[in-house]
């Protein structure tokens, strides 16, 4: 039955992505986007690259602090998240496997830590708290564009399943102070309940402050203005807050996972979401397409230690 469940899961996921695929070989003028390829200044692509490690830097010092937070236990250097981080990257990006990224940094910590669950419990609050993040900042920046929330169907939708998320997340919050939630816990299997208990317990320890400070570092320099050089770097003349105003909103669709990868899912996101602040499809698809090699080249970084820690497991 799971077998039979992971096919049609992975079927969709390959439909949408040849879909998303026929649709862009439509929409796109891919001369274009070669003549952009062809014209941009190398400068830029290093500047990007830049930006994205210091974005991976500014994540893993997250991850550490609320993995302190945590338990005394789960102790690593930056070093060592920042390469857990790539080395998960690296897996979501090449290796065929049902092990993602996130997975891979609570085990790599678990088994360093002998701690499971609480190690666990830290790539999800981890996770969580990003998300959290940028989803209001998704909320907030798109402010000067509401006047198309009952024009444009698709950013009507979007923002819609953004109030929903942050309302749950209130109500859950709500939920937490009143002694019926954990009644309502018992009834699901032991090991959720351990993980929700162990997640629930950052909650006490004071950590969503500064977890929310590293988010919001990580997303305007991780995201934002890694991006926006790279979309001046294609010829954009976009201004930094209209920029604001779309990016958040793409990089949560974009990491939405309708096909396999995420194969065409960001570059429709980027063309559908710029264009409602003037920019064009190709100079959109050019900078998605650019971003992906580029973060597969980077998490390429990490091949060395991925193949260390694989040794190791077997002597």
């Amino acid at each position: 039955m799971k077998k039979k469940k992971m096919f049609w899961i992975v079927l969709v996921k390959l439909g949408v992505g040849v879909g998303l695929i026929f649709w862009l070989v439509e929409k796109v003028s891919w001369g274009v986007v070669l003549e952009k390829l062809r014209d941009i200044s190398p400068i830029f692509i290093i500047l990007y690259i830049v930006f994205q490690l210091i974005g991976n830097l500014i994540s893993a010092k997250k991850w550490q602090i609320i993995a302190s937070h945590k338990h005394q236990k789960l102790i690593f250097t930056v070093k060592e998240g920042f390469f857990a981080y790539l080395t998960g990257a690296f897996i979501n990006n090449f290796l065929p496997s049902t092990l993602g990224g996130d997975a891979y940094r609570g085990l790599w910590l678990a088994k360093k830590t002998n701690a499971k669950a609480a190690s666990l419990s830290t790539v999800v609050f981890d996770r969580f708290i990003g998300l959290w993040t940028i989803a209001i900042l998704a909320v907030l920046y798109s402010f000067p564009l509401w006047h198309l929330f009952f024009v444009d169907t698709v950013f009507q939708i979007t923002l819609s399943l953004l109030g929903i998320f942050l309302l749950g997340d209130l109500c859950i919050t709500y939920a937490y102070f009143r002694p019926w939630f954990y009644h309502l816990l018992e009834w699901f299997p032991f090991q959720i309940q351990r993980l929700i208990r162990e997640v629930i317990g950052f909650t006490k320890k004071g950590i969503w402050t500064i977890g929310s400070l590293y988010s919001l570092l990580f997303a305007f320099v991780g995201i934002a203005l890694s991006n926006w050089i790279l979309f001046h770097a294609l010829g954009s003349a976009i201004s930094f807050p209209s920029f604001l105003s779309i990016i958040f909103l793409v990089t949560i669709v974009s990491s939405v996972p309708l096909s396999i990868n995420n194969i065409g899912i960001k570059e429709w996101a980027y063309i559908t979401f710029f264009a409602l602040v003037g920019v064009n499809a190709e100079i959109a698809v050019t900078a998605a397409l650019l971003s992906r090699f580029i973060q597969m080249f980077i998490s390429f970084i990490a091949l060395p230690h991925y193949i260390h820690n694989k040794k190791q497991e077997y002597l």
